[in-house]
């Protein structure tokens, strides 16, 4: 008796904690079912008035619906244990609303992908149903065949048609349809601004080729310090077989294939190797590092040499008087 009396109380004690929680969900549970059962009501309104046709429907969507219809029952099943009070500890109900549950989780990408033919399908049908009537729509359904090509998209109405009237005689000069005219924006640009554009470039490329800027980057990101075998500075020479050896090898990463050397090639890789001796490169780049330097202006550039031109070209004659 005594027994029977703690578990008594014990299971008045759960109700006690668990039925401000239950009342929350019943009253829930009581509006959805009220606006269901709306809907439902509708739905079957409009069903026996033959007006939704329910023959040849989707078997997913029933599938679908039949593990809702389902899943609605175990709940209302394990909501009415839990009002009563009884343990649910090892039901069967539980491993019921779990399966279901991980069914509907899993479905999920289905839906997204059928969701367009799903979608084309009922506007069809509702479509067909407005047209036709009800009872010409029964005798017509045998003699129906549905081509399940008709749900695809159709690509030509993603590109516009032009309306091309051909000619009177059925001859002459084809002439192509007038579209929009398109305007290049270099046009835009005058003369001055793009040849100051094209030296910035310019400017921009011999100052990445400079061993002296190279430095000074490598410096102000922190890289670490190349170790080099030789002594000076490399001649272009060598610097620019470095560079295409570099972009060959990165099309060779890419591609994932081997490019053999050819005889010239290796030739000059041998006769570079062999005049690596530190004193080729000295002064080569000497006067493109300078250059690439903004210390004067353009003007002062005719004075000092250091500009495209030779100075001695530009300099006007004077006239003698005799």
């Amino acid at each position: 008796m005594e027994l029977e009396g703690t578990a008594s109380s014990n299971s008045n004690d759960t109700v006690k904690k668990q039925a401000p929680q239950l009342a929350t969900l019943l009253k829930e549970m009581k509006e959805g079912l009220d606006t269901v059962g709306t809907k439902v009501q509708a739905l079957t309104s409009k069903v026996k008035a033959s007006q939704f046709p329910t023959a040849d429907g989707i078997s997913y969507l029933e599938t679908k619906h039949l593990l809702l219809l389902n899943y609605c029952q175990s709940l209302v099943y394990y909501l009415l244990r839990k009002a009563k009070g009884f343990s649910i500890e090892g039901h069967p109900v539980v491993r019921s609303l779990i399966e279901t549950r991980l069914f509907l989780e899993k479905i999920r990408p289905i839906d997204k992908k059928l969701q367009y033919q799903i979608h084309k399908l009922t506007r069809v049908t509702t479509d067909t149903t407005e047209v036709v009537g009800p009872s010409k729509k029964e005798s017509d359904a045998s003699k129906r065949i549905e081509d399940p090509l008709m749900y695809h998209p159709n690509p030509d109405m993603l590109v516009p048609q032009y309306n091309i009237v051909p000619p009177e005689g059925g001859g002459g000069v084809y002439r192509p349809p007038k579209l929009v005219p398109v305007v290049m924006e270099e046009d835009k640009i005058s003369k001055k601004e793009r040849n100051a554009l094209r030296k910035e470039k310019q400017m921009l490329r011999q100052s990445r080729q400079s061993d002296f800027m190279r430095e000074m980057m490598d410096n102000m990101e922190g890289r670490p310090e190349e170790v080099r075998e030789i002594i000076g500075a490399e001649s272009v020479e060598v610097s620019r077989y470095k560079e295409k050896m570099e972009k060959r090898a990165r099309q060779e990463e890419e591609l994932f294939t081997r490019a053999p050397m050819t005889k010239i090639e290796k030739k000059k890789e041998k006769h570079l190797k062999k005049s690596r001796n530190g004193l080729l490169g000295l002064t080569e780049s000497f006067y493109d590092e300078i250059k690439a330097l903004p210390l004067e202006d353009d003007n002062s550039e005719q004075a000092t040499g250091f500009g495209y031109g030779s100075g001695r070209g530009k300099l006007k004659k004077r006239k003698r008087r005799y």
